[in-house]
């Protein structure tokens, strides 16, 4: 299933708010050609996560309600002496995957929980409003069925490098929640390939599958063959021609390989036999996109991704200018404050696609009146409030420091 519109009632910073997302084989007003992403752009606190967690809450709640998710503190909160806002809305409208034929499911399903927050304290309360007693929930019973399948990172991501248990992970958590935790607590470790990988061993096609669907997701000076170095007990990539530990290379490839990797890895875990990792369909939240990456990646990853993974739904949020130049309109969503305070979300009918990170900084995206730095920005005007005055030295030091800032920093 993909989400075809998410609503938000009073949930974390937002009172009230609407998206109407893009996903695999949308037809309707507003669909764009890069059919599978979303991206969501926004200041630090301006609910861009809250999007996302608000998302894996609404798909996944009769799952949550038993698997050791802890709602902590989501129901909106507002400053001592308001009303208290006693519980907040969600509601998904979802759309079975078009190239499929669900049985016993309609064109559309409703799915709506309930966050209700306690007189005192900080743990909410999550129950379902309306959910589908049949066919949904056997499905989400089944952690292992491809039938609502969401992933989630959240930008304290990291690959558990030392000792890691997935039994004891799995212990803690069910499966379903296991895959969006990330989201919701900081540190989650990932699965190392180690974890996941070698199993596929035992299936010499999905070994290789999971292998080339890795690789084609890299950028192009990291490589990866499947190759294993038992000593170390990690696998190799190939970086800049040279054959390095995963554990050897730079955080930024780590961090982006490590929830590829673990992508990959729930990918195999729930297809069928008959069923190509890259043909599974299902939802991807990920926080921060450009987390350590270098702007020359940053301009590519979300279009690779994109291609790589077709049948997958991607929610990305993101500060980097490069990956909005890199995403049409209808891509984009951008949140904002309202008069009182809480967050808002919207689509900009400004198209930013292919400009520059200027272009882009001093668009409606970002709404910088300047790329220069405050402390430039206030020597000038210092300069220029002494130039007005009469002062002709500093009026020639404010001309050259316009035209010039390079020469007179």
């Amino acid at each position: 299933m993909y989400a075809k519109t998410l609503s938000i009632y009073e949930f974390k910073c937002f009172q009230k708010a609407k998206l109407d997302l893009q996903y695999p084989g949308r037809r309707t007003a507003g669909a764009s050609e890069i059919s599978n992403i979303n991206l969501i752009l926004g200041d630090n606190g301006g609910g861009k996560s809250s999007v996302l967690r608000g998302l894996a809450i609404a798909v996944l709640a009769p799952a949550l309600m038993r698997s050791g998710f802890v709602p902590y503190r989501l129901v909106r909160r507002q400053a001592p002496g308001t009303p208290l806002v006693s519980h907040c809305l969600l509601k998904v409208i979802g759309k079975p995957d078009p190239h499929e034929v669900h049985a016993g499911l309609k064109d559309r399903i409703e799915l709506l929980a309930r966050l209700e927050a306690p007189p005192r304290g900080n743990l909410d309360r999550l129950y379902l409003e309306s959910t589908p007693n049949s066919p949904i929930a056997p499905l989400l019973d089944d952690d292992f069925s491809q039938a609502f399948f969401v992933v989630g990172y959240g930008a304290t991501r990291r690959v558990e490098t030392s000792e890691f248990s997935e039994s004891s992970a799995r212990r803690s958590r069910g499966l379903r929640y296991q895959r969006i935790a990330g989201l919701f607590e900081d540190h989650v470790a990932l699965r190392p390939l180690t974890t996941w990988l070698g199993r596929q061993k035992d299936r010499p096609d999905r070994f290789r599958e999971a292998v080339e669907l890795l690789a084609r997701a890299l950028p192009g000076n990291v490589h990866f063959r499947g190759e294993f170095l038992p000593e170390d007990d990690q696998y190799i990539f190939d970086f800049d021609g040279v054959p390095t530990p995963f554990s050897a290379l730079s955080d930024g490839y780590k961090a982006f390989i490590g929830w590829v990797g673990d992508l990959v890895g729930h990918l195999a875990d729930v297809a069928p036999e008959d069923r190509a990792l890259d043909q599974v369909a299902g939802i991807v939240l990920v926080d921060e996109i450009d987390l350590h990456l270098h702007p020359a990646w940053q301009r590519e990853v979300v279009p690779l991704l994109s291609k790589t993974f077709p049948r997958l739904q991607f929610v990305f949020s993101s500060h980097s200018p490069l990956v909005a130049s890199s995403m049409k309109r209808e891509n984009i969503f951008v949140t904002d404050q309202a008069e009182n305070g809480t967050a808002t979300i919207s689509q900009i009918d400004e198209q930013v696609y292919g400009q520059s990170v200027e272009h882009v900084l001093l668009s409606s995206y970002f709404g910088l009146t300047t790329t220069r730095p405050q402390s430039f920005e206030r020597e000038s005007e210092e300069l220029f409030e002494r130039a007005a005055g009469g002062d002709a030295v500093a009026a020639l030091e404010f001309l050259e420091r316009v035209t010039s800032p390079a020469k007179s920093s």
